[in-house]
């Protein structure tokens, strides 16, 4: 009995916190604060560095904020629409499975001086996303 309810409230919060997760995020990603952070990050990104050529750092907080909204509005349609549920899990796959990839792609993510396994505070904050990356492949696998 114990056993399921914990299951039933693991489950609930794995969906739930996921969606507030991208939604807050996204929020907060439309603050100029973020862009200038962002402007930080994407420039000693090796995977992402190369897009200041083309948009600025604000656009692209924007563009990002959108899409977290957007992704998590999407997971917490599973009670109407599994279907899109299904589409915004994938997005937040690929969004985390890209955040993740920053841990290997950047040496912003290791604390200056003292390189593995110290992390930045940047690097501790991508630590976070290999959670949600389950939380997220969980989600699409409960809403396919």
């Amino acid at each position: 009995m114990i056993a399921k309810t914990l299951k039933f409230i693991g489950q609930f919060l794995l969906r739930y916190g996921l969606a507030i997760v991208f939604i807050w995020l996204g929020i907060l990603k439309l603050k100029n604060s973020e862009a200038d952070y962002m402007r930080e990050v994407l420039s000693n990104s090796s995977l992402f560095g190369w897009s200041l050529k083309y948009i600025t750092a604000y656009a692209f907080s924007q563009i990002v904020a959108y899409l977290q909204m957007g992704i998590g509005l999407l997971i917490a349609l599973k009670p109407v629409a599994r279907k899109l549920s299904f589409v915004g899990s994938l997005l937040a796959v690929v969004v985390l499975l890209l955040s993740v990839t920053t841990l290997f792609s950047s040496g912003y993510v290791w604390q200056t001086g003292y390189g593995f396994p110290e992390l930045s505070k940047l690097g501790q904050s991508i630590l976070k996303d290999v959670v949600l990356l389950g939380a997220a492949a969980w989600c699409a696998g409960d809403s396919g």
